[in-house]
C-alpha cells in the first residue's frame, strides 16, 4: 500500500497562492479517503493526520462533502487532462490507442490515488461536477478515440464501442486498486500496457487488423 508520503507531486491538488495547510490537509484526506474509504474516514480523522485542528479544516472545507468533491473534480481534472493530451487527431487509431495506455501507466505509477479516487468515486461525483469540468469527460474521450476505430475500419461495428470503454476502464480501475492493495509489483506502465494488447486483440476480433 502507498504510504501518505509516497504519493506524486499533488500540485494538481491546490493554487499556487493556497496555504501550506491547505496542501496539508487535502493531501491526508485524499490519501485516508482512498485507504479507508469515504464513509468510514472522518473529518476528524483527516484533521488528526494532517496535524491540524478542526477549525483550520473549517477555513477551507464546510463540510466533508465539500472536501470530498473539491478532490474529486481535482483528480478527474488532472486524469481527463493527461489522458487528452496523449490522443492526437493526425494519428492512427493504434497510435492513439497506445499512447493513451502509456500515459495511463504514467498515472498509475505517479499518482495512483487521483486515479484509484476518481475510478471508485465517479459513479456517484459525475451527476453533480462543475461545468467547467463536465466537456472534459474521459467516456467521451474514449468514444472518441473507438470511434476513429470504427472510422478507420479496425473496429467493425460502433455498437462495439460501450464494451471496449467498459473493458478498458474496468480493466484499469481494477489493475490499480489491487496494485495499490500490494496485489502486483510490477512497473505499472508495462502492466498498463499489457493490458492494452489484451484490449487491442479484442479490438482486433473480427476482421480487424491483428496486433503482433
Amino acid at each position: 500500500m502507498a504510504a501518505m508520503d509516497d504519493i506524486g507531486d499533488l500540485d494538481f491538488l491546490v493554487n499556487p497562492g493556497d496555504a501550506p495547510s491547505k496542501r496539508e490537509i487535502v493531501r491526508v484526506a485524499l490519501t485516508l479517503f482512498v485507504r479507508d474509504g469515504l464513509c468510514a474516514a472522518s473529518l476528524r480523522d483527516i484533521a488528526a493526520a494532517s496535524a491540524y485542528s478542526s477549525t483550520v479544516l473549517y477555513k477551507f472545507f464546510e463540510n466533508k462533502e465539500a472536501l470530498a468533491r473539491y478532490l474529486f473534480e481535482r483528480c478527474y481534472g488532472l486524469v481527463a487532462k493527461r489522458l487528452r493530451a496523449a490522443v492526437e487527431p493526425s494519428r492512427d487509431f493504434h497510435t492513439n490507442l497506445r499512447s493513451l495506455i502509456d500515459a495511463s501507466g504514467r498515472l498509475l505509477a505517479t499518482q495512483p490515488e487521483a486515479v484509484l479516487y476518481v475510478s471508485e468515486q465517479v459513479r456517484l461525483m459525475w451527476p453533480g461536477v462543475s461545468e467547467r469540468l463536465r466537456p472534459h469527460s474521459v467516456v467521451r474521450l474514449l468514444t472518441d478515440l473507438f470511434q476513429q476505430g470504427v472510422d478507420e475500419g479496425v473496429i467493425g461495428d460502433a455498437h462495439e464501442i460501450p464494451y471496449l470503454i467498459a473493458v478498458l476502464v474496468g480493466s484499469l480501475s481494477q489493475y490499480a486498486k489491487l496494485r495499490y492493495f500490494g496485489e502486483f509489483s510490477g512497473a505499472p506502465r508495462e502492466d498498463a500496457a499489457f493490458l492494452g494488447r489484451i484490449v487491442e486483440r479484442l479490438v482486433a476480433g473480427d476482421g480487424g487488423h491483428r496486433i503482433d
